[in-house]
């Protein structure tokens, strides 16, 4: 439902601080994942203007129309009704403040300051008079540690009891009280009041009747005080930081009888000084994050006298979305929320081990997606980048020096950098369109050509060193060179030889002591002797013990020495049994159904913690591999990170993993994450009972009677609940139980935390509520009580007292035998009843079965054209409103017309249904393959770009042509052209992507067929 977001980050104060620890040099570059809640999700307006968390653990969101009330999925919106004076008095909420009883203060624009009751779900409100507040028009609200609340308004401030009367008036130019619209009002732990007015700041101690005018210390701190302040923070040493109407942030300590100014954050020149700060909180311990009006978000690190900017950037994924913030607030779990003109923006500051840093020339870096990664024994982290580019972070320091095309003529020529890997002292082998070679302690800039048979103008897919070898991939085979003498072999697939490599597509290389080479290719695992012959692995279908898939994209060994391989379609495997002269190796296959993001592997990295780091293209899982459990990466912790590429991955010296994708890079510290401490905050959020909705608010608070009553009329029963622990809030699960009626638990799936019962009998009952991590755990539990009203004739003692009136009447046998009638109708009814309902549910999965039947292809099983144009119309509306790319394919069988002329249309139909079944191996879950028409098929490839529905694209040919089809003895070589194309929805129409499209396969199939052509 809501975009998972990571904010574009600049540095105000240059390149980071020196650090040994070369994870913390790197974390520096981090980008701070922001989500984003707006009226596309639900939210009554985007201008936001306050922000607050109940006692229950709700986010309270007051708009310019409308308050709302967030449970980490859904909101719920109040409204004015000005036929009803209990609803919301005014849309336009300014301010928020929770209630110590559970409650929630809330100031207006124009109707004053209201209180909502969650017992009677309804607001209270107290307008301006002689018996109300000083003005309607309220900018800020603080308790007043009691039960009541001060108000700040045009007129100054008035002390509002929770009985909603005034208790105490301050008016401008009374007891010191400085003059102007007072737009701040606060109270530290010591009791002292602090307000802010349009051109000062005052306070009162507690126990004081008069006012105190705050004086600056120094000229910066008393020009700042000047220009009147909107916020006020006190940090955890009792230091009062004060944000300014221009002047920037100056703090007061204990004690202290005047502001001080700071360099960094006071005076018009600093990037404070030229916004309102409208909000101060303490995102981490030292650090403190500041919302600007018209700035962003700026952090503050105060014992590195550091400044960090967070601002809106459309073109980077996850940027905040608006820069005029109007507040700031951090809950209770350690979630940073933050008001903006285009919706609420919230981040989980609790340190989690991950960090996402985005490449791209506006960060220093030479390209946007990380090809390959190799981290040198100098301490250097070499990024290889697309279009050419090549880059060295200088892991002690964070400086970046470019290495590419871009630096001076080389043999980077605009293709991305495929892999990285360094021999020796000086030299470096950079794989591209070919093999090059860069050696920078000689001076050189850029890598040069290295003319190696095999290699030239090839693709270099891998790169290995081994002890006495350089190991090359390629789209051609593999290359061996000496390290001693450089001579070169190639080593390429050959039907007629056995023991030659299973197939040209090496994508990785593993060297092992004993002078053996484990080769994973496109189409079969390769174990190479050192004669250079090789002994081929392919899988079994027949064997649940075998390799899961022929494309072996990543190898890996652990801290046992044991084999683990990647693959692309079958997930990840360990290595259970070596192979003999006469048995082929045995594997433990871990995929989707073991919780693996993504059965398309990218890389495999073991980590500090003994655990396999799987890179894959929907996102990061660690495997234990002793019991196999699959841990995921939060998916906000890599939000930017669209997709992990192939062998793109790297260990630095202090044991931090480092995984390449598009977009940026993930750095993972498996020393620092830590399981999450769920917060207890399971929630009731709506209920209806009997068909109405019922108040669920006062179910959660404390001593309140958490009991649901169901009306005689209607024994219907919906209940919904959450868990307020809004950093997990996407892997969270739920349970539920009716004790009395139901006899185990109920797991809804997916998100799903919905607790429905119809028709139930009368009586008590209990309703058990839970939030289960990912693993099953209980982490929160909460219980609602549920009374059943009985109908008058179900009361035992009516039944009783109409017996005896039936039997002093001497009717007793007749009604006996009537109850018995009646009996017996009603077992006929219930009978009636459930068949009725088997037949209902009979019918309801043959309308199921119907509407899949209506979406496939009879003859090949996926998708048909109806489905995929239903698909395209969801996706194009989604491309609309939110600007996510996605991709059309056309693929179209090449020579098919041969295929049906030479063996008939029953083999072409096989030939079909086997190019289907390929051409869905070598697609993420997420895409969707249907047939076209003929043998023709189209593919819509979600959140993804033409360069990236390229290499998709290139993966289904490979998937299709790299093996023959044999039926029955006969060998039918297939392949393909697809013609890819991005859609553009804001310039064109459906028909003219399906233009471009299939002008695009058209390219292909003239320019000599199986291959790809973006149009």
């Amino acid at each position: 439902m809501l975009a998972s977001l990571v904010g574009i980050i600049a540095g105000i104060d240059g390149p980071p601080a020196m650090a040994a620890d070369p994870s913390v040099v790197l974390a520096e570059r981090a980008e701070v994942g922001f989500q984003t809640l707006s009226n596309a999700d639900g939210l009554s307006n985007n201008t936001v203007m306050a922000l607050a968390q109940d006692r229950t653990g709700f986010i309270w969101i007051g708009t310019l129309g409308g308050l709302n009330r967030f449970d980490g999925y859904a909101t719920r919106t109040f409204e004015h009704d000005p036929h009803d004076p209990g609803s919301l008095p005014n849309g336009f909420v300014r301010a928020l403040l929770p209630a110590s009883d559970g409650g929630m203060w809330l100031g207006t624009h124009t109707a004053g300051v209201a209180y909502y009751d969650p017992r009677t779900d309804r607001f209270k409100t107290l307008g301006a008079g002689p018996e109300g507040l000083g003005h309607v028009q309220v900018y800020a609200l603080a308790p007043d540690g009691r039960d009541g609340v001060w108000v700040a308004t045009v007129a100054g401030l008035d002390h509002v009891g929770r009985d909603l009367t005034i208790r105490e008036r301050v008016r401008t130019g009374e007891l010191g009280f400085p003059e102007g619209y007072v737009f701040a009002i606060f109270r530290d732990r010591a009791g002292t009041l602090w307000a802010g007015t349009e051109k000062a700041v005052a306070r009162r101690p507690a126990g004081a009747d008069h006012w105190q005018t705050l004086s600056g210390a120094d000229a910066e701190s008393a020009l700042a005080l000047s220009t009147g302040s909107w916020s006020f923070f006190e940090d955890p040493d009792g230091r009062v930081w004060i944000g300014t109407n221009g002047g920037g942030i100056v703090s007061v300590a204990p004690g202290d009888d005047a502001a001080r100014s700071h360099p960094r954050l006071t005076g018009r020149d600093t990037p404070l000084g030229r916004a309102t700060v409208r909000g101060i909180v303490e995102e981490r311990p030292g650090v403190l994050w500041i919302s600007l009006f018209g700035g962003g978000v700026v952090e503050y690190d105060i014992g590195q006298d550091r400044l960090r900017l967070f601002r809106a950037d459309p073109n980077v994924p996850g940027a905040l979305k608006g820069n005029f913030t109007r507040g700031i607030m951090k809950d209770r779990g350690g979630v940073v929320w933050v008001a903006t003109n285009m919706g609420v923006a919230w981040h989980n500051s609790m340190p989690s081990g991950v960090a996402s840093i985005a490449l791209g020339q506006t960060r220093g870096f030479s390209g946007r997606d990380a090809w390959s990664l190799w981290t040198a024994p100098d301490g250097g982290l070499w990024l290889g980048l697309d279009d050419g580019g090549l880059d060295r972070l200088d892991l002690s320091s964070g400086h970046i020096v470019p290495f590419g095309r871009g630096v001076a003529p080389g043999a980077l020529a605009g293709t991305p950098v495929y892999a990285i890997r360094g021999a020796g002292a000086d030299d470096i082998w950079v794989g591209s369109a070919g093999l090059a070679r860069l050696r920078p302690a000689a001076g050189e800039r850029t890598p040069q050509p290295f003319p190696m048979p095999g290699t030239q103008g090839r693709d270099v897919t891998a790169l290995r060193v081994g002890n006495q070898h350089l190991w090359i991939g390629t789209y051609y085979g593999l290359v061996r060179q000496s390290l001693s003498d450089g001579q070169a072999t190639l080593f390429a697939a050959d039907p007629a030889q056995p023991d030659s490599l299973s197939n040209n597509e090496v994508w990785s290389i593993l060297p092992r002591p004993d002078g053996t080479v484990w080769v994973g290719t496109a189409n079969g695992l390769n174990l190479m002797r050192p004669d250079g012959g090789f002994r081929r692995f392919h899988r079994d279908p027949d064997r649940p013990d075998g390799l899961p898939h022929d494309y072996v994209a990543a190898l890996t060994l652990d801290n046992r020495g044991r084999l683990w391989l990647g693959t692309t379609g079958g997930g990840v495997a360990l290595m259970t049994r070596e192979p003999t002269d006469d048995q082929p190796p045995s594997f433990r296959t871990v995929s989707r159904q073991d919780g693996l993001p993504s059965n398309t592997v990218a890389s495999l990295t073991p980590g500090s913690d003994g655990r396999i780091w799987v890179s894959t293209d929907n996102g990061l899982a660690a495997i234990d591999p002793d019991d196999f459990s699959v841990s995921l990466l939060e998916r906000g912790a890599s939000e930017n990170i669209s997709s992990y590429l192939p062998g793109s991955a790297t260990t630095l010296p202090d044991g931090g993993l480092v995984f390449g994708g598009t977009n940026g890079i993930t750095l993972v510290q498996p020393s620092r994450i830590r399981s999450h401490a769920y917060l207890d905050a399971l929630a009731v959020t709506r209920v209806v009972a009997g068909g109405q909705p019922a108040n669920a608010s006062v179910l959660n608070l404390p001593g309140a009677p958490g009991l649901v009553h169901l009306p005689p009329g209607n024994r219907r029963l919906t209940v919904e609940f959450a868990l307020l622990d809004y950093a997990v809030t996407g892997t969270v699960r739920y349970a539920y139980r009716l004790d009395g009626f139901d006899t185990d638990w109920t797991t809804p799936e997916g998100e799903s935390r919905l607790a429905a019962y119809t028709n139930l009998p009368p009586g008590r009952y209990t309703l058990r509520l839970r939030a289960l991590a990912p693993d099953g755990q209980v982490v929160a539990e909460r219980s609602v009580g549920v009374a059943v009203s009985y109908l008058w004739h179900e009361w035992g003692w009516v039944r009783f007292l109409g017996l005896v009136v039936a039997l002093s009447a001497g009717a007793g046998i007749v009604m006996m035998l009537e109850r018995a009638r009646i009996d017996k109708l009603s077992a006929t009814k219930r009978e009636l009843e459930a068949k009725v309902e088997e037949r209902t549910a009979s019918l309801r999965d043959a309308n199921d079965r119907l509407a899949e039947l209506a979406t496939r292809d009879a003859l090949t099983g996926i998708y048909n054209r109806r489905a995929f144009m239903e698909r395209l119309d969801h996706e194009w509306s989604a491309a609309l409103r939110h600007g996510q790319p996605f991709c059309v394919l056309m693929l179209d069988l090449d020579h098919f017309k041969e295929v049906n002329d030479t063996y008939g249309h029953l083999v072409g139909d096989t030939v079909l249904r086997e190019v289907a079944q390929r051409a869905q191996g070598a697609l993420r879950e997420t895409d969707m393959l249907a047939r076209y028409g003929g043998e023709e098929f189209v593919v819509l490839t979600s959140h993804t770009d033409a360069a990236h529905a390229e290499i998709a694209a290139d993966r289904i040919r490979v998937a299709v042509g790299s093996l023959p089809i044999i039926l029955d003895g006969v060998v039918i070589q297939v392949t393909v052209s697809i013609g890819v194309a991005q859609a553009e929805p804001h310039r064109e129409t459906q028909t003219s992507l399906f233009n471009r499209t299939d002008n695009a396969l058209y390219a292909a199939k003239a320019a000599g067929r199986n291959r790809v052509v973006v149009g």
